[in-house]
């Protein structure tokens, strides 16, 4: 399905998708201030990812504040925060639509928060060598070459392509991946069957948005 340029990619090419896209030019006049709830949580979602990479790092010599947490507690609180900040994914924007209002500044925030927590903690979790740099790189390129097709497509057609079930799909087994990767010893064969699919899912996802562009294009012609 395709949508009219304006209205947003909604959060489940992210993590929940909900029922209808909005019409930023609806939101022009009277639109809420950018400073709510629903804005704030989102932030929040990008500022944790750091929180995550330190509780990961946190029993390496010369990490400061390694005394406050250590071993499987660290993992644990690694894994929880990570956990907290998917599910605001899906609650600030029940929030912003029940009560708050949705704001332009939101829809553009939301998408790059939640991109910025799956590939940050999967960056994260390579760099203190628990996780191969090959599927960081997959899964950016993925995401470089998807956001550079649909504003490809925005230009020639005007269109905005939804989220498919593979994109659900895709985003569903990169937050399970991590989730579980942030666990404490978990057998190895669980991480790289969980890796893999999750790898498989992106380029598949990737290339399934591809084609559908592509017919779109051609049919707008």
């Amino acid at each position: 399905m395709a949508e009219r340029a304006g209205k947003p990619e909604e959060p489940w090419d992210r993590l929940v998708e909900p029922a209808e896209p909005v019409d930023l030019g609806e939101l022009r006049e009277g639109e809420p201030h950018w400073f709510n709830l629903p804005n704030l949580l989102t932030f929040l979602r990008a500022l944790l990812v750091p929180v995550i990479l330190w509780l990961l790092a946190v029993d390496r010599e010369g990490v400061p504040g390694a005394g406050l947490v250590s071993g499987d507690a660290a993992r644990w609180w690694a894994f929880g925060i990570f956990v907290f900040a998917a599910a605001t994914d899906s609650v600030d924007g029940w929030v912003a639509r029940r009560w708050h209002g949705v704001t332009r500044w939101g829809q553009l925030a939301d998408p790059i928060a939640d991109k910025l927590l799956i590939i940050g903690s999967l960056a994260s979790l390579a760099l203190v060598g628990e996780l191969p740099w090959w599927a960081v790189n997959v899964i950016v390129a993925r995401e470089v070459a998807v956001t550079l097709l649909r504003l490809l497509l925005i230009s020639r057609t005007g269109l905005v392509m939804a989220a498919s079930v593979w994109g659900k799909a895709k985003t569903l087994s990169q937050v399970v991946a991590v989730a579980v990767f942030l666990l404490p010893d978990v057998p190895s064969v669980v991480l790289t069957w969980l890796l893999h699919l999750a790898v498989l899912l992106t380029v598949w996802s990737g290339i399934e948005y591809a084609f559908r562009a592509g017919r779109l294009a051609r049919e707008q012609r």
